[in-house]
């Protein structure tokens, strides 16, 4: 197989003989056609890795097809209670009627879907479990979960579940989050990666990365504490903002930043907790929520993540955490949680730290603030923990195995897939 940039440039990072297990992999993949679905084409950790995913594998000679299914604000609003249910374990049931509003509302996207001709399909995330049920020619299939499903709510699971039976197997983040009851041989568990050679993660200077803050509204002279995240519920933004104020009393100059562009379709409720937070902050200067779309792109990520004095991810669940794999990969030692994707990333006292109350996230956030000696050293264990495990290219790899899994698991001859416009 013709060697690619793209791969070719990783070498130096992973080594050549796990670039040529990736070629040799996708040579016998090759001529294949797959075809992904998720809800949207911006914002949320799918569509970053599909962005980068489906031009490499078109590259390596493997046809992809990426759709988009759109859903109505009701469905969104359904399927946003459906993901507190599932990574919160909040207790309740699914009423029946919203069920059936969703599955109808689904079923009418679905007639609306054009045909082509396609290998495999891959359905991404909770909202489109049901596509391989409702559109019985998307097959073979797999079904990817995202999300945190390691405490999931039975009722919850059980609705999940009712819309398996198509899929040839499941894949999940992390182990942890494998559904629990059998059949076991029907999950899997993807290695997730971030590609360092992006815009939001190619190094930038220290005088770019100053100036892209300062544009943002902070104040480049004093320390400043922030999240990368989206405005969501799960990654307790206003955890963030009390272990400001703690660290605040000890170290008065220091400010804080929530980085979260409001930009995925489906993320329907970011508005109620931007709200929520622009009441907590009691208009306090320094703390800067930032979500225009128009300001927070990929170059002030990048800043944001690099040139912080101190990054906090204090998600309560998190199916992995790809920002917290940026960060680690531009040497910063994470203050996170015991949430389920942030435990594969960070180890506690070696490349971060792991700490779920308040008070001990300040007293770490203090320590990386006072002992720069070691906040060095642990952001250098972090890069390095990335680049031995988190990297784009066990992505890929990873991927590959997944998608022989379901050609091998699939009957012999033509299938149908469909383009989403």
């Amino acid at each position: 197989m013709e060697a690619i940039l793209e791969l070719e440039r990783y070498k130096e990072l992973v080594g050549e003989n796990f670039i040529a297990n990736i070629y040799q992999t996708a040579q016998s993949l090759k001529g294949l056609h797959i075809c992904h679905f998720n809800t949207t084409a911006q914002g949320g950790g799918v569509a970053e890795i599909l962005k980068v995913l489906v031009p490499l594998m078109e590259e390596l000679g493997i046809q992809h097809t990426w759709g988009v299914v759109p859903l109505d604000p009701a469905s969104n609003y359904f399927t946003a209670h459906l993901v507190d249910m599932l990574q919160g374990g909040e207790p309740g049931e699914i009423a029946e009627k919203d069920q059936r509003h969703f599955l109808n509302k689904l079923s009418e996207v679905a007639r609306q879907i054009k045909t082509t001709n396609a290998d495999l399909y891959i359905i991404h995330d909770f909202q489109l479990v049901p596509l391989a049920e409702l559109v019985p020619y998307l097959r073979p299939a797999i079904w990817v979960c995202h999300v945190d499903t390691a405490h999931p709510n039975p009722n919850a699971e059980r609705y999940i579940r009712q819309f398996l039976a198509p899929y040839a197997f499941s894949v999940f983040n992390s182990q942890a989050s494998v559904f629990k009851e059998p059949p076991l041989e029907k999950a899997h568990v993807i290695t997730l990666g971030i590609d360092p050679f992006r815009e939001k993660n190619e190094y930038i200077s220290l005088e770019e990365g100053m100036q892209l803050l300062s544009h943002c509204g902070i104040d480049t002279a004093r320390p400043l504490i922030s999240q990368i995240s989206r405005f969501d519920r799960w990654k307790n933004p206003w955890q963030v903002i009390d272990i400001y104020r703690i660290v605040k009393q000890q170290i008065p100059g220091v400010q804080v930043a929530l980085v979260g562009a409001m930009e995925a379709a489906d993320d329907i409720k970011a508005k109620e907790i931007l709200a929520d937070l622009q009441h907590y902050v009691q208009g306090d200067p320094d703390v800067h929520l930032l979500y225009d779309p128009t300001l927070i792109k990929h170059a002030e990520v990048n800043a944001f993540q690099r040139y912080s004095s101190v990054i906090l991810q204090r998600s309560t669940r998190e199916g992995f955490g790809l920002t917290v794999t940026e960060a680690m990969w531009k040497n910063q030692p994470v203050v996170g949680t015991s949430a389920t994707g942030l435990q594969v990333q960070i180890i506690d006292g070696y490349n971060g730290y792991i700490a779920d109350d308040t008070q001990t996230g300040a007293e770490r956030t203090i320590k990386l603030l006072q002992d720069r000696a070691l906040w060095k050293k642990l952001g250098q264990q972090a890069h390095a923990h990335v680049q031995q495990h988190f990297l784009f290219p066990m992505m890929i790899r990873s991927y590959l195995d997944i998608l022989a899994r379901g050609i091998w698991r699939s009957p012999t001859g033509e299938h149908q897939a469909v383009r989403v416009f």
